[in-house]
C-alpha cells in the first residue's frame, strides 16, 4: 500500500468519526448498522435492511461497483439510510487493495463516493473541501 493509500483510508476513517460524532452523537470511531427487524423473517425487514443485506452479500461477491449503484439509486432521506451508507463505504475501506482492485474499485472511488452520497444526504462531510490530492501521491 502506496503513501496516497494510507493517506485516503484515514481521510476516510475520519469522515465516518464525523458522521458518527456530529450526526449520531456517538464517540464511537464510526457508524454501523444495525438490522432493524429479523434476518429469518423477511417480512419484518425495513426496505433499508434489505438494501443493507443486498449490499453486504455483493461486497462479499466482489460486487462492488454494482453495490455503489444499488446505494445511489435507492437512496432515502433518513438517519437509517446515512447510518446505512455510512457503514457500506467504512467497509468498502476496510478492505485490502487487491480485493478493491479485483472488485474495479479504488480508495479514491470510496472517498468520492463517500462525499458524494453524504452531500445528497445533507450531511457536508466534506467540510474542508476535498483535498489536493496530487500533493499525496
Amino acid at each position: 500500500m502506496g503513501f496516497q493509500d494510507d493517506w485516503m483510508m484515514r481521510q476516510i476513517e475520519m469522515m465516518a468519526k464525523f458522521v458518527a460524532n456530529v450526526v449520531f452523537g456517538k464517540k464511537e470511531s464510526q457508524v454501523q448498522y444495525e438490522i432493524t427487524g429479523d434476518v429469518n423473517d423477511s417480512n419484518t425487514l425495513t426496505l433499508t435492511d434489505q438494501i443493507y443485506l443486498k449490499l453486504s452479500m455483493l461486497i462479499k461477491e466482489g460486487k462492488i461497483g454494482e453495490a455503489e449503484d444499488i446505494l445511489f439509486e435507492n437512496m432515502q432521506y433518513s438517519d437509517k439510510y446515512i447510518e446505512l451508507a455510512s457503514d457500506f463505504y467504512v467497509k468498502l475501506n476496510s478492505l485490502t487493495d487487491e480485493e478493491l482492485e479485483s472488485g474495479g474499485f479504488s480508495r479514491d472511488e470510496i472517498y468520492d463516493g463517500y462525499i458524494e452520497i453524504m452531500s445528497l444526504l445533507g450531511v457536508p462531510i466534506d467540510v474542508f473541501g476535498q483535498a489536493d490530492r496530487a500533493d499525496y501521491q
